[in-house]
């Protein structure tokens, strides 16, 4: 089982920007000290969720530190992006980290708020991920581009960096069985310990229906599938509990879009509902969040337990987890931390 780190940046409005820098690189850079295998970093805009939106930049700075732990924007929401920029980007960082990226790729939130306030359509979105994906890997391994579709079209752009990977850097899908299984992909998901194995047999059914007639995709043959879960070990139950819900609550109005006037273009006060099938996860209150395993929070011998427990009945083979979330402090979210290195990674 192996085990990363998955991280928003979100503000944490008593430190000033630099000091909150400096603490989350010195937090990575410890990670790579207890062997932690990757660490993921997402991208959103405009919102106290991150303090890290361009991921690149970030990205070079924890690789400046660290040796052995791979670094992944999770993900590039790829409408957001140009795809030769982001071709050229995914080039510099493979090199720059001799070979420790991943990248995972998606097409924004379902409801499509960042996508707007930068001019894109949310309805074309998946059209744009789509073509966005078939120059990516294309671009990745070609030394020409050549590509005509509805939003971009190329014709002999050279491409002069490749990757230091070969074909390309491992890939990450988060969220999609589906869309992971038809690119041969890593997969981090949502579930509790009982639901996870459907996802499993999911992602297996549509990569193996997919791996069958060539594709232009690099299949991994034992690919890495998982769950992201927050997590906070206390003293007791108790204390872990109630400093969870506390920063959980934080954590929710980090999602905000704020507007002149205190405005904001998120309600700060949220309940759950579904968009299509994917649940909106500033939508799901504390309890849920308990209930469906999405935070763990417990003692230690509770916490081990638990991840005892999914190591052996999920199907999992990875476990992404994030130390470091709402107004949780450096020195709290690296006890955790300390505290699953000392039980999980030898």
């Amino acid at each position: 089982m192996k085990i990363g780190i998955f991280d928003h940046v979100e503000k944490l409005p008593a430190l000033s920007l630099s000091k909150q820098y400096s603490d989350r690189i010195s937090f990575v850079q410890r990670a790579d000290e207890l062997g932690f295998y990757s660490y993921h970093v997402a991208e959103h805009h405009h919102s106290p969720l991150t303090v890290a939106p361009s991921q690149g930049t970030y990205l070079v700075a924890l690789a400046s530190v660290t040796n052995n732990i791979r670094l992944c924007p999770l993900v590039y929401v790829l409408p957001l992006h140009h795809p030769v920029r982001a071709i050229e980007e995914i080039c510099m960082l493979d090199n720059l980290t001799e070979g420790r990226l991943d990248i995972g790729f998606g097409r924004g939130a379902p409801v499509g708020d960042e996508l707007s306030m930068w001019g894109r359509k949310p309805e074309e979105s998946n059209e744009i991920y789509e073509e966005s994906l078939e120059i990516i890997f294309q671009g990745l391994t070609n030394e020409f581009l050549n590509f005509q579709g509805k939003h971009f079209e190329f014709e002999d752009l050279w491409m002069e960096l490749r990757p230091y990977q070969q074909p390309y850097p491992p890939i990450w899908v988060a969220g999609s069985p589906v869309k992971a299984g038809e690119l041969g992909s890593n997969l981090i998901s949502e579930g509790t310990i009982e639901e996870f194995p459907k996802v499993v047999d999911k992602y297996r059914e549509v990569w193996s229906g997919s791996r069958k007639p060539k594709t232009r995709f690099n299949f991994s043959e034992d690919p890495l599938l998982g769950v992201s879960k927050r997590i906070i070990v206390g003293g007791s139950s108790q204390v872990a509990e109630k400093r969870a819900k506390e920063s959980y609550e934080v954590h929710l109005t980090n999602y905000r879009k704020p507007l002149p006037e205190g405005r904001s273009r998120r309600p700060r006060i949220m309940i759950e509902r579904e968009v299509g099938n994917r649940i909106l996860p500033w939508t799901v209150d504390f309890e849920t969040a308990i209930n469906k395993e999405r935070v763990l929070a417990g003692s230690e011998a509770q916490v081990i337990e638990y991840i005892y427990k999914y190591i052996s009945d999920s199907e999992a083979n990875f476990l992404l987890l994030s130390f470091q979330w709402g107004d949780l402090s450096h020195e709290e979210a690296l006890e955790t931390m300390e505290i699953v290195a000392d039980e999980f990674i030898k």
